[in-house]
């Protein structure tokens, strides 16, 4: 993973998990669990990369989404549009939320879908959450645990 792309992936993981803690309070806290997962496609020196906020309450089988971040490495001024997918156990996959135009950062693109707190869509665990760059057929992906 090069070094930029993992500081942007963890800065945009962290500054959403802070603001989630600094709005969600000490009672709601209790009640929620909060959890991060981060990957990165190695294939191709990370190309893509994939952050997801999730959330759920103690003992649930349930698993709410916040936010999906999706990132690409790139030194091009081509625009780029990425979605997000998921799957659920057993299940065929469908459209998250449809082609969003990336933002430029300039040696990145990033494409971002954030919902309020503790809310959004919700899942079972152990769905499968994917991002998807357009005109690529590599997925990344990462499960709900």
């Amino acid at each position: 993973m090069t070094t930029r792309l993992a500081t942007r992936i963890a800065v945009a993981a962290g500054a959403a998990a802070l603001a989630v803690g600094a709005a969600a309070g000490p009672a709601s806290a209790a009640s929620y669990v909060d959890k991060d997962t981060r990957g990165c496609n190695t294939t191709h020196g990370c190309a893509y990369g994939i952050a997801i906020h999730y959330w759920y309450k103690k003992g649930s089988s349930s698993r709410g989404v916040s936010w999906v971040d999706a990132t690409k490495e790139t030194d091009s001024n081509k625009a780029f549009y990425a979605r997000w997918l998921y799957q659920k156990p057993g299940g065929k996959q469908h459209v998250g939320k449809s082609w969003k135009k990336a933002k430029d950062f300039g040696y990145f693109m990033e494409a971002d879908w954030n919902a309020a707190e503790h809310k959004g869509p919700v899942f079972p665990k152990n769905t499968k959450i994917c991002i998807q760059f357009k005109g690529y057929s590599t997925q990344l992906c990462k499960t709900l645990k």
